[in-house]
């Protein structure tokens, strides 16, 4: 789980937006972002795909699974 809060806020952070703008743009509340980047909650299947679609990475990027290069951890 900490893996995909630490890459979550790096790419919020990368990207110079605001956790309420995700929120916006993906269809969730604020706080449900919130939660997600302090690792209090962790999102849906649906809610972790919007999210890859929307910083253009995989699942298993946010996931821990491979690293920046798409290699296989």
């Amino acid at each position: 789980m900490q893996i995909f809060v630490d890459r979550l806020n790096k790419l919020i952070d990368e990207n110079k937006m605001s956790k309420y703008k995700l929120a916006q743009d993906i269809g969730v509340s604020k706080q449900a972002v919130l939660w997600w980047c302090s690792g209090v909650n962790e999102p849906k299947i649906s809610y972790l795909k919007k999210i890859a679609e929307y910083f253009d990475v995989s699942c298993d990027y946010l996931l821990g699974l491979e690293d920046e290069n798409g290699t296989k951890i």
